[in-house]
């Protein structure tokens, strides 16, 4: 993986350029091209993964000499694409020089046809024009900056403050982050930087200074999706099997040596069954656990069994709260860019920090859960005709739902009630309530979330809402919060990570399969634990499913109690100017209390709170 940074207008050097240093320690370089009286800057910085010499060094002219490009990212099928361009007089065997004479020769629409993970800056230097795209799921982010006469584009938000001087809070997605728990592209929490969707190509061109959005390769992917239902449990057992083995054999490419996240399920374990087919070495794994955690969170034990039945070599950490609170908040906040409500982003920056001692590319099971509906959102979707007849009493119930404090209950009777799929499809996602945010914020700005439409306006209206909702979480908050804080973690550490189960042709196969075979009365992931049957004992398969557990929840309550009510109320603090301080004094008692039970709430503001300190200071 690597960094890229491309301007319009805007001139930077290596300092700026150095912001993103941890993204490609080996290699960096800028150059300086003109269109007209306009200049364009082009800046890389390389982590060595496919072709490690000078072959592979960028910004990287095409074989025509028209186009540049600045790439980060991999693409597993380049080799096959390099046979459409049997006349190149090829210098090296890097990706990246495929795909700027795959774009030189069939243009940049053409990225429909990679099968890989990326973000790019491409300078068309006879039509004067600059693309920048992401990939199709979003694995790669791409941030962008657009006013007047001055563009900048990069993988990371940092160079663009740098350059642009400017931090301000975007209300409405400080409204969208406490709904969500992140912001979907393209939109961040920052007023003026923009991501791009996932698939998305846009166009800046420098003649007329003017930014077009030209094009998104999931836009016909999405109005394609159609379930299948002339097949049988055996086919899509048989088929997704070999679909994942390819898969995992594809992101296997690679000149330096491949390890993988191990957790104690079985999406993780999967992957790391196949991968050892196709590695010459004895594959790395690695895992992390926490001090404090219930003994039925904590899967530190479970992956070092998996491990030895894998026949893997196995590294695992242990960390405490104080390592969360005192040294990782402030750090992750300038890594994360944005603030990001997943507990998880700790854990896989420890993790990330594990494995990059040993390997520079880790395979791992992120998407799993996505594509084939391993969240109890998904199960409680395909069931809420059932719950509808209780649901019509809630009104009446909820003072008892009140006096048990179940938060669950609750939660399930404010999303599932909704009859317009879009709105539960928010609310069931929802962390904040609307009239939770009215009185926790000072300017409380109504969202209609209609950046969702451009999914459910496209998906076909006879898929079930649970397929429709699995769909749109892939391309959303997978993308925008679980992936991205994926790549700002282990990119932190010049590790790259790779998702095998986002390979394309596996989801296109995914996404055909009928729901009966993803979620089979309580059996979640069916078919997936059908195949593997095939490559892991049951032992694996059907261990209950936890994650990177953290027992945040506990420390709330107990271990940070006195620290958070001085840094989030006695103090003056960021999140002040935005939030009430007693809203969120009363939040940090009921933890204390045990009336809330929900860490994401307090969660969303600490993080909110850490984000801004950094940030406003920065520039």
């Amino acid at each position: 993986m690597c960094g890229i940074v491309g301007t319009v207008n805007k001139p930077f050097d290596n300092q700026t350029l150095d912001l993103i240093r941890h993204r490609g320690p080996d290699d960096g370089d800028i150059v300086k091209l003109e269109a007209g009286d306009d200049e364009i800057y082009l800046g890389h910085r390389r982590l060595s993964i496919q072709d490690l010499s000078k072959a592979g060094h960028q910004p990287m002219y095409s074989a025509c000499r028209k186009f540049v490009i600045i790439f980060n990212g991999e693409i597993y099928n380049h080799l096959e694409l390099r046979e459409k361009l049997p006349d190149i007089e090829w210098r090296g065997h890097s990706d990246t020089e495929t795909i700027v004479n795959y774009i030189a020769r069939y243009g940049i629409e053409s990225i429909r046809d990679f099968n890989g993970i990326f973000g790019f800056g491409l300078f068309d230097i006879e039509n004067s024009k600059l693309y920048v795209a992401r990939d199709r799921y979003g694995v790669k982010p791409v941030y962008y900056y657009n006013n007047d006469s001055c563009f900048v584009c990069a993988s990371e938000i940092k160079p663009i403050l740098k350059l642009t001087g400017r931090f301000n809070i975007d209300e409405e997605s400080l409204n969208t982050y406490l709904t969500l728990r992140y912001n979907p592209s393209p939109k961040t929490i920052m007023q003026n930087i923009y991501k791009l969707k996932p698939g998305e190509i846009i166009e800046y061109d420098i003649k007329h200074h003017k930014l077009n959005n030209i094009y998104n390769i999931n836009e016909n992917v999405l109005k394609n999706i159609k379930i299948d239902k002339t097949k049988n449990e055996a086919y899509w057992i048989e088929a997704l099997s070999e679909k994942l083995e390819q898969a995992v054999q594809r992101q296997m490419i690679s000149d330096v040596e491949v390890g993988g996240f191990l957790s104690g399920g079985i999406d993780s374990a999967l992957i790391t069954s196949i991968a050892s087919k196709y590695s010459k070495e004895k594959i790395k794994t690695f895992c992390v656990g926490f001090e404090g955690a219930d003994v039925n969170d904590d899967e530190t034990k479970e992956a070092q069994i998996s491990a030895q039945l894998l026949g893997t070599s196995h590294y695992q950490i242990i960390v405490n709260p104080n390592d969360y609170y005192q040294k990782y908040l402030k750090e992750s906040m300038f890594m994360l860019e944005e603030p990001n409500g997943s507990a998880a982003t700790f854990a896989q920056y420890e993790v990330s920090k594990l494995a990059s001692q040993y390997v520079k590319v880790a395979l791992a099971g992120q998407g799993a859960d996505e594509i084939l509906m391993g969240y109890p959102k998904y199960f409680a979707e395909v069931r809420r005709k059932k719950y509808l007849l209780p649901l019509m009493f809630a009104n009446k119930l909820d003072f008892i739902f009140e006096r048990l404090g179940n938060d669950k209950i609750k939660r399930a009777l404010y999303a599932l009630s909704e009859n317009d799929e879009k709105l539960r499809y928010i609310k069931t996602r929802a962390v904040f309530q609307e009239s939770e945010k009215k009185s926790l914020l000072k300017k409380y700005q109504y969202n209609d979330f209609n950046d969702f439409d451009f999914y459910f306006d496209r998906l076909s209206r006879d898929l079930h809402s649970a397929d429709k909702f699995a769909v749109v979480d892939t391309y959303t908050q997978l993308a925008d919060e679980l992936l991205m804080y994926g790549d700002k973690t282990t990119m932190a550490t010049s590790l790259e990570m790779r998702v095998p189960f986002l390979d394309n042709e596996l989801v296109d196969l995914i996404q055909t399969i009928p729901l009966e075979y993803k979620i089979n009365r309580k059996n979640q992931k069916y078919i997936l634990k059908k195949v593997a049957e095939k490559y892991l004992p049951q032992e694996i398969i059907n261990r209950k499913k936890k994650g990177f557990a953290m027992p945040i929840l506990k420390w709330f309550q107990e271990d940070l109690q006195e620290q958070l009510m001085n840094d989030l109320v006695e103090k003056k603090a960021f999140v002040h100017e935005y939030m009430g301080k007693d809203k969120i004094r009363e939040l940090i008692l009921k933890y204390k209390n045990l009336e809330e039970k929900d860490y994401r709430k307090l969660l969303l503001i600490l993080h909110f709170n850490t984000f801004g300190e950094v940030y406003e200071n920065f520039i």
